[in-house]
């Protein structure tokens, strides 16, 4: 505060701070206690349960074994998987200038079709 020069004496005018009163809380009453109780006990029912399941277990697959049986099928079929590989990129280039919302699940979804009928 030394580099202020005090000579001009500058007055403020005194700023009232007013504190949050807290009010107080009043405690949940058994009925709503066992209301809640009631509705979190059983996550089987909720729809974001059953959601987080299906996207964190995988039943009787295995993923190291599926991506080592994918790579092993790349290198013994190169040819096949480029063929795949265009018609994907043909289906998909299509379907977007069609304007489809959902063109690359189309494609993928057409890819696997083409493969299924002949590639195998």
């Amino acid at each position: 505060m030394r580099e202020i020069n005090n000579q001009n004496n500058l007055n403020f005018p005194k700023v009232e701070i007013k504190k949050d009163v807290q009010q107080p809380v009043e405690a949940p009453k058994a009925e709503e206690m066992n209301a809640q109780a009631i509705t979190t006990e059983d996550l089987s029912l909720s729809p974001e349960a059953v959601i987080g399941r299906s996207q964190v277990q995988m039943s009787g697959i295995n993923k190291t074994d599926s991506l080592e049986a994918d790579m092993k099928t790349m290198l013994d079929n190169p040819q096949s998987v480029q063929k795949a590989v265009e018609f994907f990129d043909i289906a998909y280039n299509h379907l977007q200038a069609k304007g489809a919302d959902d063109a690359y699940e189309k494609a993928a979804v057409l890819t696997n079709a083409f493969k299924e009928d002949f590639l195998n």
